[in-house]
């Protein structure tokens, strides 16, 4: 399927028609994905010039922001979260040889919005090279950061790390590989691919906290902001959250 059928296909509300084959021979756009996404008013940047006229995002960490992605409210669907699995593994596929590709035991990927993908893209790998492939969930601790394994791993295993959503190279992408590093405590880790992958990517690093390499799926040029040095507020911008009342129709000047 061609990228105009398919963003017709989305804004005609057929969303959950799609399938990973109507992707086959490309990889989906930045127009697509952003379609998709906007469906389920889970994706929206700043558009153009600043304007006092046009507000920005208020996140919930108190930050502001040209940009919002709510990955969660996607990945929740099997169905659509299933068709963006495949175009990660197929930007894993890029950048490794099937021989290598053969090598992973085991796919980590961390609470919450993360789960899913992890465990579609463990299932894809399983069918293509590897029934034995592990999906390793890492769990958030009492502080809300991934950096439980349970159990620990099998050093001889070789484990990728994936994430749906980076913003800072010491986030949760990060904070996966570091769990899977020291999950079994005072012993060695197993062995751990040198890339990590994320589906949505809107950090200005292109690398973890310990100079590994991370490569998006979907890149967009998304920035974060303290509310005092905000230049959408200097400019006189409203900033506003994303979800409450009639801000998403506001931020897309539909109200």
């Amino acid at each position: 399927m061609q990228k105009v059928e398919v963003i017709e296909f989305v804004k005609n509300g057929r969303v959950f028609e799609l399938k990973p084959k109507d992707f086959a021979g490309r990889r989906m756009t930045i127009d697509e994905v952003e379609m998709i996404f906007g469906a389920f008013a889970a994706f929206w940047q700043y558009k153009g010039e600043l304007n006092p006229q046009k507000p920005h995002a208020l996140l919930k960490s108190g930050l502001h922001s040209n940009g919002f992605i709510n990955c969660r409210a996607v990945l929740d669907y099997p169905h659509l979260c299933m068709i963006l699995a495949n175009e990660m593994k197929k930007a894993i596929e890029e950048k490794y040889p099937r021989e290598s590709l053969q090598q992973i035991g085991g796919i980590a990927s961390s609470a919450y919005s993360a789960l899913d993908l992890g465990f579609c893209l463990a299932y894809l790998f399983s069918q293509d090279f590897n029934k034995k492939i592990k999906h390793i969930i890492v769990e958030k601790d009492t502080d809300g950061n991934p950096t439980m394994v349970r159990g620990g791993l099998d050093l001889n295993m070789k484990v990728l790390v994936i994430n749906e959503l980076m913003t800072t190279k010491a986030g949760s992408t990060w904070e996966t590989k570091k769990a899977i590093m020291e999950c079994n405590g005072n012993d060695p880790g197993p062995d751990i691919f040198s890339r990590s992958f994320v589906l949505m990517h809107r950090s200005k690093d292109f690398e973890l906290a310990d100079g590994s390499e991370v490569v998006p799926v979907f890149y967009f040029d998304i920035e974060n902001y303290e509310p005092n040095d905000c230049p959408y507020c200097r400019a006189g911008s409203e900033a506003i959250k994303p979800k409450i009342d009639n801000n998403w129709n506001i931020l897309h000047g539909k109200a």
